[in-house]
């Protein structure tokens, strides 16, 4: 059920009319947008009658105009004004360089309009929490999808651990990284002993794990 702060959301003196269509307005707007959303909406004429049923209603989210179809009393009506959807985003607070863990205390919230936030941007601090950034992440700004992930546990061209599980059976290997990556990352890994080149999922610090038929036999220790 979407969280709706009813004194502030449909404006100064709101009434019936404007909160129920604000409630109606966020719900239409679906999944993407985050449950502490609020609506500022403002009636474009004034219209003091009950509404039995909201038909229709959309917003453009360029112009922050919205129309809407309703019931009233038996009869059907359209009522349109301005409606501004605001939403809380997460920024860190300082800036946060790769290989860093990103801490409830490195970042703090915004309030924003929905067309500002965007989908390519992280919405939640759970998100970011315990994540280290791809790239650095500049203070104040908002974090784009992909730009976090999992702590690197596995660093480039550094010396990692091939693992190759079957059962009972395990193989290892000494291997080089030729990508970094944190846990649950697919990498490519060159094995020293044969100088083949696997592809396997970091399970571990300096720890890939190979999938497939087996490690090559000239990678046995």
């Amino acid at each position: 059920m979407l969280a709706l702060p009813f004194p502030a959301a449909a404006g100064p003196g709101a009434g019936p009319v404007e909160t129920r269509l604000a409630e109606e307005l966020l719900a239409s707007l679906g999944p993407a947008v985050p449950p502490d959303a609020q609506v500022a909406l403002t009636l474009g004429r004034p219209f003091d009658g009950p509404v039995d049923a909201v038909r229709d209603i959309g917003l453009d989210p360029r112009t922050g105009i919205f129309n809407a179809r309703i019931l009233s009393n038996g009869h059907a009506l359209e009522l349109s004004g301005r409606a501004d959807v605001e939403v809380t985003m997460p920024v860190p607070v300082r800036r946060i360089r790769p290989g860093e863990i990103i801490e409830p205390s490195d970042l703090t919230t915004i309030r924003l309009s929905l067309d500002r936030a965007g989908a390519g941007f992280i919405a939640s601090a759970d998100a970011l929490i315990g994540q280290s950034p791809r790239r650095q992440i500049s203070a104040g700004r908002l974090v784009q999808v992909g730009s976090v992930g999992a702590p690197i546990v596995v660093q480039r061209n550094r010396p990692v651990t091939l693992v190759y599980e079957d059962g009972a059976l395990m193989l290892a290997a000494r291997g080089r990284a030729l990508q970094e990556g944190g846990v649950g990352d697919t990498v490519r890994v060159m094995n020293i002993a044969s100088s083949t080149v696997v592809t396997g999922t970091v399970t571990g610090a300096e720890t890939v794990s190979v999938s497939g038929p087996r490690i090559p036999q000239a990678a046995r220790p």
